[in-house]
């Protein structure tokens, strides 16, 4: 059998890749045979093993082109925002997560089955040392030292993008519509608010500081989001 070009063998393998999603995202890896697969991609079960070792090299092979497509998307939408905790970037910041998230439900279904299934091998690498690798992808946007409170910056900073995340993949995927009990824009505007002002120390107020080009709001009484920038709404 004469060998198939590059690019031909690569949309043979997106054409199988995106049979193999769809089923394991509606009935779970274990629930799924290859055959399946094969017949969901329109091939023979032996063409698939041309390509695949196993199903389980299938699985893999989804996980790494959706790594890839998310690397990139961070590094177009997160990286510009990364370090400053001015309302209004931050708002931005919620915004992009929420794109992200919404416009690839899949890759979190995939997290999921891994969860799941496979006991977290393939994805838990994504949550460890998350603000070390934060100032990876931006060293220039946490070198201003310390915050206020003494935290590292790329910390709080990550423990606000994180909280973002949570929200949106409850809100999207977790079908929790108001799980806050208050619209997007309103949760945001208060998360932003908490990070940003915290719980507050008996109602005083003081002055924004600034550390490094990076804003924080310290001891506010009243909500620190006044920048009128909403989060859109996906209908």
């Amino acid at each position: 059998m004469p060998k198939l070009k590059h690019d031909a063998v690569e949309r043979n393998q997106i054409r199988i890749e995106d049979a193999a999603l769809r089923i394991f995202t509606r009935q779970g890896y274990h629930g799924t045979s290859v055959r399946e697969i094969a017949d969901g991609a329109g091939v023979s079960l032996g063409n698939i093993y041309n390509y695949y070792a196993s199903k389980e090299d299938i699985y893999c092979s989804l996980v790494r082109r959706y790594g890839q497509r998310m690397a990139q998307l961070q590094g177009e939408k997160i990286t510009p925002l990364l370090g400053s905790f001015a309302p209004e970037n931050l708002t931005r910041l919620a915004e992009a997560i929420r794109e992200i998230v919404a416009e690839n439900s899949d890759y979190w279904r995939l997290m999921y089955i891994d969860v799941v299934e496979f006991r977290n091998q393939h994805f838990s690498h994504i949550f460890q040392a998350v603000p070390a690798t934060l100032r990876i992808m931006n060293p220039a946007a946490f070198n201003g030292g310390p915050l206020p409170s003494g935290e590292a910056p790329e910390f709080a900073f990550a423990a606000v993008y994180l909280q973002f995340v949570l929200y949106f993949l409850i809100e999207t995927l977790f079908g929790g519509k108001q799980h806050l009990g208050v619209s997007d824009e309103e949760a945001i505007a208060k998360l932003i608010h908490l990070a940003t002002a915290g719980l507050g120390n008996g109602g005083s107020k003081s002055t924004a500081v600034n550390t490094g080009g990076t804003y924080v709001a310290k001891n506010l009484s009243e909500p620190a989001v006044r920048s009128g920038v909403g989060i859109r709404r996906h209908r």
